[in-house]
């Protein structure tokens, strides 16, 4: 029979077809990833409140990290020597988004795949960077969906307003009931970072409170120098590694990374100040400096940490992976690009938000101490 086409044909075509359509696809996503992001992750229904009720912080419950639970907030990387004391500072740490779901603009409580890569990953790879320094009490919260950073209708605004709501109640709850008078780290990353930024010019800016703290650190979000540091009278940007009641901040990105998207935001949005953050200097701390701006190479990096099983403790320390710089634009560059292992969650444009702990965790456990130990020093304080 004339001109029947064979199976195996058809097989190719279809393969040939879905290989074009799979190309157009990634043509699409890397033209414009936040509109990708934007279809992928946002809720399709308008915002809504998932509860009236404020959480009850007084409750360990709504604590996914206190001193008086067992979490991965206290491992120690592997080689560590364990020091019997319990330190006299403490560390409030507000977690980055880790709910990814469509199902609703807020994460509830018992959401089980945003608890697991809190509990077994942040804490794990995150906060426990500062339990050298401090107790960790880090809350949970109800937390914007990922998808609310790409939504433009408003939405994902008021999300992230009533994250914040909790973060506020938790602290607050955390000085008047739990810290009693100690001195204390804010660290955060991402999403825990933007609710620190607000936190800093609501409770902190100008206050007694902001003599106990130790420092900042807003890792994973943008920071304007002159628009948001300079909107909290007493609070400004660390400049070594020892000052205090201050604030660290960076983003990291590899030797080729593009970084337009987030400049673009930052340029676009309001300051604390309520002025536009366009014309500002962005904050870049250097992990590996402690500087604003500076640069090193790989032998300043005392101790990365790759990314563990879910169950895994903490691996050995990882010296001298990557050497990084502050460019022009407030921006970490790593000076080469890493390894196979630190692929997995690269985000696009040579994006390395979700590795910020990750490339520097003994820079940050180290320096935390530091900072501490300087506190301690002013005030007259004995260190432990």
């Amino acid at each position: 029979m004339a001109g029947r086409v064979k199976p195996a044909a058809i097989f190719l075509w279809v393969i040939a077809g879905l290989i074009v359509i799979t190309l157009a696809i990634f043509a699409w996503i890397q033209a414009d990833p936040a509109r990708a992001l934007r279809i992928a992750f946002t809720p399709g229904d308008p915002f809504t409140a998932i509860s009236s009720e404020p959480l009850d912080y007084t409750d360990d419950a709504n604590w996914a990290a206190l001193p008086s639970k067992d979490s991965f907030a206290k491992g120690r990387p592997a080689g560590e020597v364990s020091i019997a004391v319990v330190p006299d500072v403490d560390v409030f740490f507000v977690h980055p988004t880790t709910y990814l779901s469509r199902d609703s603009w807020n994460a509830p409580l018992d959401a089980a795949d945003a608890n697991l890569r809190l509990e077994k990953r942040v804490l794990k790879m995150q906060a426990s960077a500062f339990n050298l320094a401090g107790n960790i009490y880090a809350p949970r919260y109800r937390q914007a969906t990922f998808g609310a950073f790409f939504d433009n209708e408003g939405d994902g605004l008021q999300a992230l307003v009533f994250a914040y709501s909790d973060v506020l109640n938790a602290f607050d709850q955390f000085i008047a009931d739990r810290n009693e008078g100690r001195p204390f780290i804010l660290a955060g990353h991402s999403q825990g970072s933007l609710h620190l930024l607000s936190l800093l010019q609501q409770r902190l800016a100008g206050s007694d409170l902001a003599e106990r703290m130790v420092a900042t650190y807003i890792v994973g979000w943008p920071v304007s120098v002159e628009a948001d540091l300079g909107a909290m009278p007493g609070i400004e940007a660390c400049q070594t590694a020892t000052d205090t009641q201050c604030v660290v901040s960076y983003q990291t990105f590899g030797p080729d990374g593009d970084a337009e998207g987030i400049k673009a935001f930052f340029e676009s949005s309001t300051s604390l100040a309520g002025l536009p953050r366009a014309g500002t200097q962005m904050l870049c701390t250097n992990p590996l400096t402690w500087t604003i701006d500076g640069a090193a190479d790989a032998d300043a990096n005392i101790g990365a940490q790759a990314r563990m099983g879910d169950d895994d403790p903490l691996g050995e320390p990882i010296v001298g992976l990557n050497g990084a710089a502050c460019d022009a634009d407030g921006f970490l560059v790593l000076e080469n690009e890493p390894g196979e292992a630190w692929q997995e969650f690269k985000m696009s444009g040579e994006n390395f938000h979700v590795y910020d702990y990750h490339k520097f965790f003994g820079n940050i456990r180290t320096n935390a101490t530091a900072r501490v130990a300087a506190w301690k020093a002013a005030n007259s304080m004995e260190a432990n």
